[in-house]
Order: C-alpha cells, then structure tokens, then sequence
C-alpha cells in the first residue's frame, strides 16, 4: 500500500498544453487546469484525507457532472487516477469518470477495471478496498494500455478516442444514467489529451 506523500509535487501544471483537466479535490471539485472546468451540478460530495492533501468523498446518491466541451475530445488521451474504494460492487460497476462516446473508467465485480479509450477492455486486477491504487488508461489511437500502480497490466489494439456526442462528464457515476456511484475515495484525477509515459506513469504512481 502507497503511503501519502507528505509533500507531493504540484499535480496541475497549468502550463502543459496537453492537459485538459485537473482536479486535485483539496475541498473543491473544481478543474485546476487551464480549462478551469466548473461542475454543472454537485450533490452529496464531501472530502477527506486523501493520498496527497485532500480527496473526494463519494457515496450513494453523489453527483458531479461537467458541461461537454470540445477540450475534452482528443485523438489520444490518458487517464491518471488514485483509487481508494470503500469496497468492491458487487452487481454492476463503479464509475470512476464517464461521458458517452468518450474515455472512460470503471471498477468492476471482482476487482476487474475496465478501461475505455478506443477500445472496451476489462482487465482483472485484485483492487483491495481501503487501499489506494493508481491507475492510468491511456491510448494513442492505436494502442490502449493499461498501467496499475506504475506497472503495464494490459495492452490492447485501439482505435483513435472519438467522442459520439455532447453528453456530459460524470465523475463518480454513469452517464447518463446517473447511477452506478462510485463508493469511497477518488484523488489527483488528470485526464490528458496525450499518452503519458511509462516513466511519467511510474512517477504519477510514486513507483520511481
């Protein structure tokens, strides 16, 4: 289990052209990056101690949803998260972030994670709830990976990431649905309109 960083490095580099969104979740849901994406609407989303600083807090019934922007569509992208479930589902899902069309992240039965940017793909993964795991879904239009805690699990064909549509962002549940809430802790989520690197993972997962 990672312990927190006492004195993490600034996680939302404004500067980085290839960053389309930030949220730190240091007591606000808020976009840190240079977008500043604000939620359209929040509901029952509270914070704690988190990996680094603070983390938000979801449960049943948690809501955070973003407008559709064309920022957040891109030919290659990744997604870099700290995951701390409360446990795992035991029926469905748990969303970590979805949009219709666009890339997504899900925490499934079992402690499969499944990965969506270009291509669905489940992976195994034993996800132990009340402990931190890093996870980075990434593809470069045509190939997905996906790393855990700093190592590659998974490698797949993909095609580029196309958005179908202007649905909206949900972070901790389904679009559009608004269930399958994600239960327990979510931090330093980033999502880039690149593919981050292995080193760059394995630095994001304190693996290096």
């Amino acid at each position: 289990m990672e312990e927190p960083d006492e004195h993490p490095a600034p996680l939302c580099e404004t500067a980085a052209s290839s960053l389309i969104a930030c949220f730190a979740f240091e007591g606000s849901p808020d976009d840190a990056s240079q977008h500043h994406f604000t939620p359209e609407r929040v509901r029952s989303v509270e914070y704690a101690p988190g990996r680094a600083g603070q983390a938000l807090l979801l449960k049943q019934g948690s809501k955070l949803y973003f407008r559709h922007d064309a920022a957040w569509t891109a030919p290659a992208m990744t997604i870099d998260v700290w995951i701390n479930p409360a446990s795992l589902p035991e029926k469905r899902r748990y969303t970590v972030i979805d949009s219709g069309g666009k890339p997504s992240l899900f925490l499934l039965p079992g402690g499969q994670i499944r990965c969506t940017v270009g291509v669905e793909r489940n992976v195994p993964y034993p996800v132990v709830p009340g402990q931190w795991t890093h996870i980075a879904c990434l593809s470069d239009g045509q190939t997905q990976s996906l790393y855990v805690n700093g190592v590659e699990v998974d490698r797949s064909p993909s095609g580029p990431v196309i958005a179908s549509g202007e649905q909206p962002v949900h972070i901790g549940s389904d679009e559009p649905s608004g269930e399958d809430e994600f239960k327990g802790l979510l931090d330093s989520l980033r999502i880039f309109g690149r593919p981050l690197t292995p080193q760059e993972i394995c630095a994001a997962a304190g693996a290096c």
